[in-house]
């Protein structure tokens, strides 16, 4: 059996890499035809400087600034709004959110699509999946992979703290994700891709071994965690699915989501990665994953996020319906099992 996976073929990164990216889109013989979606604050961060680097340069560049709260059905609007810029490339700039408009947008119109990252609190910039609210939920739509990304350390290094711990949340996730991932495989016949999976594990012991200069947000952090967040992409491409890097921490993480938006993805995949740790291996290597986080200033209990006993107890109840997966939340914890998981592990 074959399949086609598609992934990104271009990747640049390294210091000042916005200013020449008319030249990367030269080199890679691109359309002059631009469109930039960005928002109003990464405009001011990043957007500027990719916008006078093209127009400079010759581009015929355009610019939409978003501003929408991720709602499947604007979306699908915006979409048909710019259907006639298929044969422009749109350029993303911005974070998770922007990057996963753009992908599913270029998807709709078929336009060639470069992402700029100007955060690293989740891996949606390198992924071809795309989440956005429909029906008061969460939903994951397969989309498309960027044929170029490009990061910039300068612009990187200078992002918010919280961003980075909540990069760390999501990165972390692994840890319990692969084990999760096994189990479907052995007790639920899920396809299971085990060079994925090691690839997957050897980033995370990477990026643990980095976690100091992560936490600094030096280059060398920066550009540990910004490749790993790409090699995501890649490998949910190979497998074939996301759960090389999401199970049931992830499942817990978009309950909560649901419930509140005090917390960023990455933060409550960081909460969900300790609660299915211990369930897996115990209390000592979940406290590891808890000092960990801590490392990053990322929040490790309900009292950081502003979460209820109440709201987190439903998550831990109700995380094995948000997907059609076998974790190890078989079919979710009693509402008493679930305060003991949480008194153990010191989220409340």
């Amino acid at each position: 059996m074959s399949e086609l996976i598609k992934i990104s073929s271009n990747l640049v990164a390294g210091i000042g890499s916005l200013h020449k990216i008319a030249q990367y889109l030269d080199d890679l013989k691109y359309p002059r035809s631009i469109l930039i979606l960005t928002g109003e604050n990464t405009y001011k961060i990043a957007g500027k400087i990719v916008y006078d680097n093209l127009n400079s340069n010759g581009y015929d560049v355009n610019i939409k600034i978003l501003d929408m709260k991720g709602y499947l059905s604007q979306v699908k609007q915006l979409a048909l709004d710019l259907r006639n810029f298929s044969k422009s490339v749109l350029v993303a700039v911005g974070g998770g959110s922007i990057a996963d408009i753009a992908k599913y947008v270029s998807n709709e119109i078929n336009s060639l699509l470069v992402i700029i990252p100007t955060t690293l609190s989740s891996d949606a910039f390198s992924t071809s999946y795309s989440i956005f609210w429909n029906n008061n939920e969460k939903q994951a739509i397969k989309t498309k992979s960027p044929n170029l990304i490009v990061g910039d350390y300068d612009i990187l290094k200078n992002q918010p703290k919280r961003f980075l711990g909540a990069g760390i949340g999501d990165m972390l996730s692994k840890l319990t994700a692969i084990p999760d991932w096994r189990l479907a495989f052995w007790f639920a016949e899920e396809q299971y891709n085990d060079f994925a999976a090691k690839i997957a594990m050897a980033e995370t012991k990477l990026l643990i071994r980095r976690i100091d200069d992560i936490a600094k947000a030096n280059y060398i952090g920066i550009k540990t965690l910004f490749h790993a967040e790409v090699l995501d992409g890649y490998l949910m491409e190979i497998s074939g699915t996301t759960r090389v890097a999401a199970g049931a921490e992830h499942l817990i993480s978009f309950v909560l989501e649901n419930m509140s938006d005090n917390g960023l993805h990455g933060e409550y995949c960081g909460i969900g990665t300790i609660l299915i740790s211990y369930l897996q291996r115990g209390y000592n290597y979940s406290k590891k994953i808890t000092k960990l986080l801590e490392k990053v200033n990322a929040p490790t209990t309900a009292n950081q996020l502003d979460l209820t006993k109440s709201q987190l107890i439903k998550a831990l109840t109700t995380a094995h319906k948000m997907r059609n997966w076998y974790t190890i939340l078989g079919n979710g914890l009693s509402e008493n099992s679930a305060e003991r998981l949480l008194r153990y592990t010191h989220i409340i």
